[in-house]
C-alpha cells in the first residue's frame, strides 16, 4: 500500500533521526521536565466520539526500538548516540474511525507520537536536525510538500504527503498531514489522514495544539482547564 510506504519512509525514520540527533547539554544536572511520555500523548478523549484506538498501536518506544528501523550495521552506533544524548522514552498511539465509510466525510485516522529528552537543549537540537533531514527528503519527493501553519509549541514544522490507498473496493487519493513540534523537553508528532478532496491541515493542527496545552499544563506553565471529552 502506497500510504504505508510513505509512513515508513517519512514517519519512522524521522522519529529515529529526531531521537538520535540531540546535542550534549552543559547543564547535565538539569531536572527532567516531563518523565512519562504517555501522560502527554494523544488520548481517546482528544478525538471524535466514533474513533477507537487501533489495536496494538499504543506502546512505549525504547531507544532500542527507535533504532530498529536503521540499517543493521548502524544500530549499535544509533543506540550509543541515543544513550549519550539523553533520549529517555517515547510513546505512540493511533486512532481510527469505527465507520468504514468515515473517509467520505473527512479525517478518518490520526497518529500521535511523543519523545521525552533529558533537557530542552537536547530536544531543541534534535528538532533542528530532524527538520533539516525532513526538508531534504521533501525536496526529493513529488508527492510531498511543506505546509505553512501557526507555530505550535516552541517551534514546529508541517508537511503533507499524497498517496493512493485501497479502501474497500475503491482506490482513493488520500492526504497525510503531519505536524512536528517541540515544547520544552518534549518532541511530538501528529499525523491526520483524510481523502485528498477533503483534507486540510486543520485537524492535525487542532490535535497538535491540544498536546501542546497538555504539556504546558504538565509542566505547570498554565493551569489545567476543563475540556470536552471528545471533539464534535
Amino acid at each position: 500500500m502506497r500510504l504505508t510506504f510513505l509512513l515508513t519512509t517519512l514517519l519512522l525514520p524521522l522519529l529515529t533521526i529526531v531521537a538520535a540527533s540531540t546535542g550534549c547539554s552543559d547543564s547535565q544536572e538539569e531536572a527532567i521536565l516531563i518523565e512519562d511520555p504517555e501522560a502527554v500523548a494523544l488520548q481517546i478523549g482528544d478525538v471524535a466520539m466514533d474513533f477507537a484506538e487501533v489495536e496494538g498501536s499504543a506502546k512505549h518506544i525504547t531507544n532500542s526500538e527507535s533504532c530498529a528501523s536503521t540499517q543493521e550495521d548502524e544500530r549499535d552506533e544509533c543506540l550509543s548516540q541515543l544513550e549519550e544524548w539523553g533520549r529517555l522514552d517515547g510513546y505512540e498511539v493511533e486512532y481510527a474511525a469505527n465507520d468504514p465509510e468515515a473517509f467520505l466525510s473527512g479525517t478518518y485516522r490520526v497518529f500521535g507520537a511523543v519523545s521525552i529528552y533529558r533537557d530542552q537543549e537536547g530536544a531543541a537540537e534534535a528538532f533542528r536536525v530532524g527538520e533539516e533531514r525532513l526538508q531534504e527528503e521533501l525536496r526529493q519527493l513529488e508527492d510531498a510538500a511543506a505546509v505553512e501553519i501557526p507555530t505550535v509549541g516552541d517551534e514546529s514544522v508541517a508537511f503533507v504527503t499524497i498517496a493512493s490507498q485501497r479502501i474497500g473496493k475503491r482506490d482513493v487519493s488520500v492526504s497525510l498531514h503531519v505536524i512536528d513540534f517541540r515544547q520544552e523537553n518534549v518532541l511530538a508528532r501528529i499525523g491526520a489522514t483524510a481523502p485528498t478532496a477533503l483534507a486540510t491541515v486543520d485537524d492535525a493542527l487542532e490535535w497538535a495544539q491540544k498536546l501542546d496545552q497538555r504539556i504546558l499544563q504538565a509542566t505547570g506553565r498554565i493551569s489545567p482547564t476543563a475540556s470536552p471529552s471528545a471533539t464534535p
